[in-house]
């Protein structure tokens, strides 16, 4: 069974959250799974928001809805995601909105219990992706 099968199966409302690439939307689409390429995220947020806030938006509705994050790691600067930011403004500045994507997952224990690390291949356990991001 190929990993975005794995994901279609699993029940509960799913983001996928991923660099851009050609390959994201059509990962997204194949596990069932909202995204940033979905009008309103999928969620219906207002599109009056800041970009933070349509972001913010995304994990407090995902978590009310007893929903998962499908997070692809691949490209994403894991050691700049765990040092963090000072603001979304600093990342949105150096293109970096995955990395504070997962920043916001790593520093938030429900987010980080309700996410799924992959590479678009193969599924990662989290202290895998946590010891590789401590130093």
């Amino acid at each position: 069974m190929t990993l975005t099968e794995r994901f279609r199966r699993i029940p509960s409302l799913k983001f996928s959250f991923s660099k851009s690439t050609e390959f994201s939307q059509a990962f997204a689409t194949d596990c069932d799974s909202l995204s940033m390429y979905d009008f309103g995220f999928g969620l219906g947020i207002p599109s009056y928001l800041s970009s933070e806030n349509k972001l913010r938006a995304v994990f407090n509705q995902i978590m009310a809805d007893n929903g998962i994050f499908l997070f692809n790691i691949s490209g994403v600067d894991l050691k700049k995601a765990k040092r963090g930011f000072s603001s979304y403004d600093q990342a949105e500045y150096n293109n970096q909105i995955t990395e504070w994507e997962l920043f916001m997952i790593l520093t938030n224990r429900d987010y980080l219990i309700n996410c799924i690390f992959h590479n678009g291949k193969v599924e990662f356990k989290k202290r895998i992706i946590w010891n590789s991001v401590k130093k």
